[in-house]
């Protein structure tokens, strides 16, 4: 039997679970690739971000040619088992150090092997230049196991395989529901016509309670049995009327067909659409953030680093000065004491510049982590908010901005630190790029945190120019910004809207004033 001398009702099924079965496989093969591709780029960006972190820890010991120091930081990478193995050569290629717990094959030095790579098994590499201030002091070699994505892979497939067998058994029961409900009418309008075409019982009379087309149909055949049992003699014109009558029926049928697929189908596809976009755009606006953080962080620390090279080189020139003064035999008290009273300067300052260095790292550490990792833990608010205004120092000192927190007090909550990162770092850039632009005064931040029975406050405001009353009243709303021609997206206040009311279930309000600053109350729960 083929497919057309099939009953009506189970061609409609056939079709619309022909039609399901082929937009499921699209969508989740699609959803496959792209979370797969999502993975590896988030692997390859963390074994990039570790091979510099890497580097910036062993780059101060590598400058006094400490292998002891360099060794003793690369053991520590034990806790790690993704990394595999380290190799760290010095300026001329020759090995300075080398992490390898699981005897694998030396990586060799390349010089014309740039940036990362994949190796000859299951393993991933990066090459990471280790230098400052232009001079270069070595090479690290980082190798890292990509085991994690043969495992994401199969489990995501998996997953995938378990979901759209339960849905398909879901559309398949909605669309046997749906295909009786749309179609009983119109069969049972058939059984009855053939009933009444066998019985020859022109007397009876069809029931249908609706306004629709099928059931003007119903009155239509209705009056065409009140026509013929009144006029039995039109017999021949009667049947000619039913034969109209049925065409139009199947051309109704036809064409509820045509538009339920069109429907179904725009449904679908507006629907993967949107939540498509609305990942990337998030995604977008997240690492966005994360890659101005980087940016900040890495001209902080270029200065400290810096004062230190400078520092070490002055030690040693007061040292060698030292060292020729007492073996030519001019060496006097006086000259002693101003040497080593210089040297101990240089030395604080070469401490104090290693120890900024270290926070600043620290700092990014902290909130990068918390930010690609959405992970509740007990922390201190009033710290965290500290670091994260740390790492804008360097953005916010050419405005200048003066950023006030109060109270100056501990502040421990147990919630989600990114999010946290996350929506000061989206307040602190509108600030800076909107609020303070041509600003003429005194810049001013305020953030005021406090906990008031089970809820926790937070008020962000600033000084600057206010926001016009026209993009207030849509301020949250996706894509509404005045930057457009500037690189702006418009989705930084609808990404802070979202993470308060949706991730942290809170409330927040926006008061705002052209040329009186603008503000930010968040009242947010703290048992969820």
């Amino acid at each position: 039997m083929t497919f057309f001398n099939l009953s009506f009702k189970k061609q409609f099924y056939l079709t619309m679970l022909t039609i399901s079965i082929a937009v499921l496989l699209a969508g989740f093969s699609f959803n496959i690739l792209s979370s797969y591709e999502y993975k590896k780029e988030s692997f390859i960006n963390e074994a990039k971000l570790e091979a510099g972190l890497i580097s910036d820890n062993i780059i101060a010991p590598m400058m006094f040619f400490d292998v002891d120091g360099v060794n003793d930081i690369l053991a520590k990478l034990k806790s790690y088992e993704s990394i595999v193995q380290v190799v760290v050569y010095d300026s001329q290629g020759e090995i300075f150090a080398r992490y390898n717990p699981n005897g694998l094959k030396l990586l060799e030095y390349k010089k014309d092997n740039q940036g990362s790579f994949l190796g000859d098994t299951d393993t991933y590499m990066v090459k990471n230049v280790i230098s400052v201030n232009n001079i270069d002091y070595g090479t690290l070699y980082l190798e890292k196991s990509s085991a994690v994505l043969k495992v994401f892979l199969k489990d995501i497939i998996v997953d995938v395989v378990v979901f759209s067998l339960i849905l398909l058994l879901l559309v398949s029961f909605l669309i046997l529901k749906l295909s009786d409900k749309l179609l009983h009418p119109i069969i049972d309008l058939s059984e009855k016509l053939t009933s009444l075409s066998e019985s020859k019982s022109y007397d009876a009379r069809l029931t249908y309670k609706s306004d629709n087309e099928i059931g003007k149909l119903y009155d239509s055949f209705n009056n065409l049995l009140a026509s013929i049992n009144a006029h039995e003699k039109t017999r021949d014109m009667a049947l000619a009327k039913a034969t109209s009558y049925q065409k139009h029926l199947e051309r109704l049928t036809n064409e509820l067909e045509e538009r339920v697929d069109e429907r179904t189908e725009e449904l679908q596809e507006s629907i993967s659409v949107l939540k498509k976009a609305q990942n990337q755009l998030v995604e977008s606006e997240k690492m966005a953030a994360l890659g101005s953080l980087v940016s900040g962080v890495a001209h902080e620390v270029n200065t400290p680093l810096g004062n230190a090279v400078t520092g070490s080189s002055i030690i040693k020139s007061e040292c060698s000065s030292l060292l020729n003064m007492m073996h030519e035999g001019n060496l006097k008290k006086s000259s002693l004491e101003n040497k080593l009273e210089h040297i101990e300067e240089t030395s604080r300052l070469l401490f104090k510049s290693v120890n900024n260095a270290a926070d600043l790292i620290k700092s990014f550490k902290k909130i990068s982590v918390d930010q690609s990792v959405e992970r509740k833990r007990e922390f201190d608010l009033h710290e965290y908010i500290n670091e994260i205004i740390f790492t804008f120092h360097n953005k916010l000192k050419r405005v200048p901005v003066d950023v006030k927190i109060v109270p100056d007090e501990e502040l421990i909550i147990n919630s989600y630190p990114g999010t946290f990162a996350q929506l000061f770092n989206n307040f602190i850039q509108n600030s800076i790029i909107h609020a303070f632009e041509d600003f003429e005064g005194k810049a001013e931040i305020t953030i005021e945190e406090y906990v008031e029975g089970d809820f926790l406050y937070l008020n962000y405001s600033d000084n600057g120019n206010g926001i016009k009353k026209e993009i207030k009243e849509k301020a949250f709303e996706p894509f509404v910004t005045t930057k457009r021609n500037s690189g702006g997206t418009g989705i930084g206040l609808n990404i802070v809207y979202n993470l308060v009311t949706q991730k942290l279930h809170g409330e927040i309000d926006l008061d705002s004033t052209e040329g009186k600053g603008t503000s930010f109350k968040m009242k947010i729960p703290l048992e969820e």
